[in-house]
């Protein structure tokens, strides 16, 4: 059976990460799509792909392949899934998968009208310290699963390069952006879906300077300007939540879970980053932001037993790059597989993206309780 085909949206970090994950699945990456022809241009031929396009939707209609992966802001995305889903593609998506909830269930209803398979790519559930935690969980190490608290300090430099992260309706900010990954860890540790979702949202830094010529989110910690550099430059208004706090309840076949999760941009430096996850026999405490040290403290005991991760869970994560690498070619592994009707493990999908959508704006909202979409 031939390969199957892909062509990318966005040449940016995403782009290029869906690229060498997909590829490292087996796939054929036939063409890649951006604004600017210089970086389209610039990115294929750094990655040996064979076309370089400005005009997505010709493209598309020309070549027809079978998966589309998406790895820009959610501004273009409607039109680029609607037309995916005319073609019966696939879509592979970067979060958010949509800057509102509605957006992301009209996404969620077009697709799943045609039977496609869809692709969500919360993919830090993919790391090995997540996975051996579901599996102390599942053990029964601290007995019962009841609480969990998560705690984050997310600084972020006065004076980086203002971006898309910068502005909400171009899908950026925390919310939309690193609260995913932890929903999608959450999703892991739980063995359930999130059911109710309220908190709050707030917005740290209100201007930020304008760099020229940045194309790729990674650029902006490498190009930011001195003071000095600063005060001659364009400075925009930026709208998008730097912090925020949560309270969710997660739902399983036994129980519900209540979680707690608080994002700071302070420097503080207790507790350490990560979560605390609380049962009737323990706690198990998991230090780091995506990837986690792990102990546990046993009932009446002040000394931490530290649980490394066991090789045999890190050696199953493919490594075609780094951490972030790493894992997008996790999922992608999976979706081909599900694809081609081989088994694969569960992955995420355009309705765990809209739920997470409904979540992140009942936040944002400030509100009361809201409950999720089944």
């Amino acid at each position: 059976m031939p390969p199957l085909r892909a062509i990318v949206i966005g040449a940016g970090f995403a782009g290029e990460g869906h690229t060498v994950a997909l590829r490292h699945a087996g796939v054929d990456v036939i063409a890649i799509c951006a604004r600017q022809p210089d970086v389209v241009r610039a990115v294929a031929d750094r990655l040996h792909i064979p076309e370089a396009s400005v005009n997505w939707e010709r493209t598309l209609c020309d070549r027809r392949p079978d998966i589309v992966a998406l790895g820009t802001p959610d501004t273009l995305r409607r039109p680029v899934i609607e037309t995916a889903a005319k073609l019966g593609c696939h879509v592979y998506a970067d979060k958010p998968l949509g800057v509102t909830a509605a957006d992301a269930g009209d996404y969620c209803a077009v697709m799943e009208r045609t039977g496609l398979k869809t692709a969500y790519a919360s993919t830090h559930r993919y790391d090995p310290s997540v996975a051996w935690l579901a599996e102390l969980i599942q053990q029964g190490t601290i007995g019962d699963l009841l609480e969990i608290e998560g705690t984050f300090r997310r600084h972020t430099a006065p004076l980086t390069p203002f971006g898309w992260y910068d502005r909400l309706e171009s899908g950026g900010g925390l919310l939309n952006n690193a609260f995913p990954h932890w929903l999608g860890i959450l999703t892991s540790l739980t063995g359930g879906q999130i059911a109710r979702a309220m908190g709050e949202s707030r917005v740290l830094r209100h201007t930020a300077p304008v760099v020229p010529d940045i194309h790729d989110f990674r650029e902006r910690g490498k190009r930011a300007p001195t003071a000095d550099d600063a005060q001659h430059l364009e400075w925009r208004a930026c709208d998008a939540d730097n912090a925020f706090s949560a309270l969710l309840r997660y739902r399983n076949s036994q129980r519900e879970v209540q979680v707690t999760v608080s994002v700071t941009g302070s420097r503080a430096t207790w507790p350490g980053n990560g979560w605390r996850l609380h049962g009737s026999e323990g706690t198990l405490i998991a230090e780091g932001q995506y990837s986690y040290t792990v102990s546990r403290v046993r009932p009446g005991e002040a000394e931490r037993e530290v649980l490394p991760t066991p090789q045999r869970l890190i050696d199953q994560l493919p490594m075609p790059g780094d951490e972030f690498q790493n894992k997008w070619a996790a999922l992608a592994i999976d979706v081909v597989a599900d694809v081609e009707g081989r088994p694969h493990r569960p992955y995420l999908t355009f309705r765990d993206g809209w739920r997470f959508q409904t979540a992140i704006e009942a936040i944002r909202s400030g509100h009361d309780w809201t409950n999720l979409p089944d």
